[in-house]
């Protein structure tokens, strides 16, 4: 087995790194020739991905106004949605109960159709505010 001697192994002080007998690492933030060119950073795939995605179809800035009306869509489409689940669901439980299942298929057909049709109306509107150039 070889031991290293004290020789061997370079005394650094806190914060350096010996390239060459006698050299510190510059400070951070000061100017030298190498830390001053930008690194070639390798981009993953997604960032390869996005940058086209950006160039093909930039994103679209909302404005506050914008923002808000999205969210007031959302709030009131979830309520209308979230009212018609009660309804139909609790007819649904009722002809269940009653042994109906005729009823009960043609009542959750009738849920999701609702539901996806709610959906696509609050889709709709949400488009509509956020299409560059238009107002509401």
């Amino acid at each position: 087995m070889y031991a290293l001697s004290p020789v061997d192994i370079p005394n650094l002080e806190p914060g350096t790194r010996n390239l060459e007998p006698g050299t510190r690492n510059p400070e951070p933030g000061t100017p030298n020739s190498e830390l001053s060119e930008p690194l070639n950073v390798m981009k993953s795939a997604y960032d390869l991905a996005m940058e086209r995605l950006e160039k093909q179809s930039p994103s679209v800035k909302l404005t506050e106004e914008q923002r808000a009306q999205l969210a007031e869509i959302d709030s009131l489409y979830k309520a209308r949605i979230a009212e018609r689940e009660l309804l139909l669901n609790e007819q649904i439980r009722r002809e269940k109960a009653a042994g109906r299942t005729s009823e009960v298929d043609s009542l959750q057909k009738q849920l999701a159709s609702e539901i996806r049709r709610l959906t696509e109306e609050c889709e709709s509107k949400k488009e509509q505010i956020r299409a560059p150039g238009t107002t509401t």
